[in-house]
């Protein structure tokens, strides 16, 4: 029996993939007229697709949007199946992403329903199956009617910018509208499909761990497969350069076996800043009869890399340690790229990550709102040296764990732990985003059944799952947390912290100076985006460009957003009498803001070891806390972040303006030799005074250098108004970190409106921009005023007589252009130029 069978499937030992992404057709559930899509694709994509609907984003269409949703959708597809495909034992249909409350038919046979867009899916589909065309429908169902009803049976306390009863849905949060994104619940096919079939055996999933002494790494794979008449299982590892250095094999006898190679001379994986990530190439293989059936190939980074909890003088320290190293995390949280999910794309998630490495990221939080990132996310930041905090998929909302609640969740938690836990760059999983702390300080509606779930969830079941799934890597309650249980998660003692007392609470930007977090996992500040992603939302003939208008209003899902905008605004600069000036004035806020408190907790490394701001990115165009708007635009900000994450920094303690204190933090394994000088200087830029330091700072350390006396060069109001610090770190005789700090808010300033001169020149790859000015000049910020370009610097000073050179390579422009036409698009700003 086996010889015919075997002799019948000569061309099918291997598994066979047959990919079905392409020709779908969706329409409203009951209707006839539909429209042609392809995989990813949902009800927004598709609608707007074809110009049936117009783009949510722009002006208030938003709020014409989201009753689309209220309605079912079907998409179909036909596709051939071969008779070859069919003689194996086992066919299956696989779907990496519904969203989300589906049933799935083939050939009108109802093959399964599903419940949570966490999830993939894998489904026996043989029977159903026939030689030649076959239909698959997918029907979803509206996830505003299911929250309604559910809502309605039992009302669950969820975060109040989301449509009332989102909780009860195993679908991202944020697709319900969130502080910063509009609420258009999507439904449709996010990710792949794809039939496959085999035979004699699959490799299900592989679990890699490390063992690290004397210079040698163990590594071990456990492997979990299927098999039918398989004879073993090679394990054969490659060097970051290709050439095989170690492999193994092990008979297949059953469903589970370890394979373990020793690697000596070890290339060690660093984050972004410590060193090189150097990935090998692990590949497993199924063999028959010396045949590869299966082969799973997986990127493996050689450390070790935890969570440091050691008690010190302060409590207890939170920080990563990476090889035996602490080191200070820097980056920010990440939210998802679209409000419609199947708008992303693998270059626009690649690019965005490149934009945080060019910014001095080590690490980056990936936030409990939004979903499982792809595996191209996972994928760059290995290569790229991120670390990821990888919280699960839950956030400002209480949940019930019901039979099917508690069934959803366990299947979500088995698939991401296993898709994701081989990558280098897992630095951590967090249970949640700010349910502990909502628990304890917000206020939520009495409810003690979904009080004590939360413990069950967060507490018991997904530190369980962890500890068969991933036990190597370290698992955090929840983001603040002190460790958990409800005790005070919001210690800056112990643990991670969010800081919002500064914006949400109208806080003075110094008040961040006041607290030492251990580890600051959300803080933030709004501004406006550029002018140009403005105007791809907003209609100037209409009246839109005003901060007050009913089309900014719909953009600001902040609570009273705008109006903390204008009451920092009149705080920290002079009244911004035109569009033009409000949007630059933000954003020189925001990035002043962020600076401060970012250059305050790198002085304070060692106590506090972490800074995640609160965002990097957006997911529609909208006014926010990004670094980066939705259009991949750099906000001053992520500028300024290029400078605050820079391995070595130069700051200054400005808290006693007379006597300001120089302050070098060092994230770097070298000891530096550096040398400062500063100048005191008029706002003409006259030097009043000037000095220089010389010394040698340790690795891995921030460290008080020196304390200049001011007090007889700032004995009046006067003085104060028209005087400011300017100072240079050099190492090796090159400027690595300057800054400015003046002794008064910039609205209070004695600013001499200057005259800037820029000239352009050109070489084969690059644009030269040399800026000057006749007296100080700040916060000077370069743009085209249709394209985009990424400069190698911006936003800075320039002190009168002194010139400042800016590069743009030329394949950073978003489209070509001569020299004379990058002189006609150039546009420069400064606060005292207006």
């Amino acid at each position: 029996m086996l010889e015919n069978k075997k002799s019948s499937l000569k061309k099918t030992v291997k598994i066979m993939i047959l990919k079905l992404n392409d020709d779908w057709k969706m329409k409203k559930a009951g209707d006839s007229v539909s429209y042609v899509c392809d995989l990813p694709c949902s009800v927004y994509k598709t609608l707007t697709d074809s110009n049936v609907l117009e783009n949510p984003y722009y002006r208030d269409n938003e709020l014409r949007s989201t009753s689309i949703c209220e309605e079912d959708y079907v998409f179909t597809k036909e596709f051939e199946v071969s008779k070859e495909m069919l003689l194996n034992d086992f066919v299956k249909i696989h779907f990496y992403g519904l969203d989300t409350l589906c049933e799935i038919r083939i050939n009108d046979n109802l093959i399964a329903t599903t419940n949570n867009m966490h999830c993939q899916w894998d489904f026996d589909v043989k029977e159903y199956l026939k030689a030649g065309i076959n239909n698959l429908e997918i029907l979803c169902k509206s996830p505003i009617n299911y929250i309604n009803k559910m809502q309605s049976e039992r009302r669950i306390w969820g975060d109040r910018h989301a449509m009332d009863g989102f909780t009860h849905l195993r679908k991202p949060h944020y697709m319900f509208g969130w502080d910063w994104g509009p609420q258009l619940p999507d439904m449709g096919i996010w990710r792949d499909v794809e039939l496959y079939a085999y035979t004699y055996g699959k490799i299900s999933d592989l679990y890699y761990s490390q063992k690290h002494s004397d210079g040698m790494v163990t590594l071990d794979c456990k492997v979990n497969f299927e098999n039918y008449g398989c004879d073993n299982l090679c394990l054969d590892v490659f060097s970051p350069d290709g050439e095989m250095i170690a492999s193994t094999k092990a008979t297949a006898d059953n469903g589970e076996a370890t394979l373990s190679v020793e690697i000596t001379n070890p290339q060690l994986w660093w984050a972004n800043g410590y060193g090189k990530q150097p990935l090998y190439k692990a590949q497993v293989r199924l063999v028959r009869d010396g045949e590869t059936i299966d082969v799973k190939d997986t990127n493996i980074g050689l450390r070790t890399l935890t969570i440091s909890q050691e008690a010190d003088q302060w409590g207890n320290e939170f920080c990563f340690i990476l090889n035996g190293k602490k080191i200070f995390a820097m980056g920010a949280n990440y939210i998802p790229e679209d409000q419609i999910i199947t708008r992303s794309t693998k270059e626009k998630t690649e690019k965005l990550l490149e934009n945080c490495v060019k910014a001095n990221y080590n690490f980056i939080r990936v936030w409990g709102g939004g979903h499982y990132p792809s595996d191209e996310f996972y994928d760059y930041c290995d290569k790229a040296g991120l670390i990821v905090w990888q919280d699960f998929m839950f956030a400002c909302a209480a949940y019930l764990l019901t039979d099917e609640f508690e069934k959803a969740v366990r299947k979500e938690f088995n698939d991401n732990i296993i898709r994701l836990r081989n990558h280098p760059s897992l630095g951590l999983w967090c249970g949640n985003n700010e349910i502990e702390s909502a628990w304890v300080g917000w206020g939520l509606p009495e409810d003690n059944e979904a009080k004590a779930d939360y413990l069950i969830l967060f507490e018991k079941i997904i530190p369980e799952i962890l500890s068969q799934l991933d036990p190597n890597t370290f698992y955090w309650p929840s983001s603040p947390s002190s460790g958990g249980g409800f005790d005070n998660p919001s210690s800056n003692h112990a643990g991670d912290m969010h800081y919002w007392d500064v914006w949400h609470n109208f806080k003075p930007i110094e008040d961040f100076r006041k607290y030492h977090y251990r580890f600051c996992s959300e803080y933030g500040f709004e501004s406006l985006p550029s002018i140009k992603t403005v105007k791809t939302f907003a209609d100037e003939t209409k009246g839109d460009y005003n901060l007050t208008s009913p089309v900014m209003d719909n953009h600001q899902k902040c609570d009273f957003g705008n109006e903390k905008i204008m009451y920092y605004l009149a705080q920290m600069v002079r009244y911004p009498y035109t569009f033009d000036e409000l949007i630059y004035s933000s954003q020189l806020v925001q990035a002043d803001c962020i600076r401060s408190n970012v250059e305050h907790m790198r002085r304070s490394r060692g106590r506090c070891m972490g800074s995640a701001y609160w965002q990097v990115n957006d997911s529609n165009p909208v006014i926010s806390w990004s670094s980066i708007d939705y259009y991949g635009r750099w906000k001053p900000l992520h500028y300024c972040a290029k400078r605050f994450y820079a391995p070595i920094l130069l700051s200054v303690d400005d808290s006693d303006i007379l006597k300001p204190v120089f302050n070098i933090s060092n994230e770097t394994f070298n000891d530096v030799e550096f040398e400062i000088k500063w100048n005191l200087r008029k706002n003409t830029s006259e030097i009043l005074a000037d000095g220089s330091i010389s010394g040698q700072i340790k690795e891995l350390s921030s460290e008080n250098i020196a304390t200049i006396d001011l007090s007889d060069y700032l004995e009046t109001i006067e003085d104060k108004r028209s005087r400011y610090l300017e100072y240079t770190l050099f190492i090796d005789g090159k400027a690595v970190s300057n800054s400015t700090t003046l002794f008064v808010r910039p609205k209070l300033f004695t600013f001499i409106k200057p005259t800037i001169d820029m000239t352009v020149s050109e070489t084969d790859k690059t644009y030269e921009i040399t800026v000057s000015a006749s007296a100080f000049t700040k916060s000077v910020w370069l743009d085209l005023k249709d394209e985009d370009a990424l400069f190698s610097d911006n936003w800075f000073d320039i002190h009168g007589n002194e010139k400042v050179t800016v590069t743009v390579n030329k394949n950073e422009i978003s489209k070509y252009m001569n020299i004379q036409d990058f002189k006609s698009q150039l546009v420069i700003k400064a606060y005292n130029a207006f």
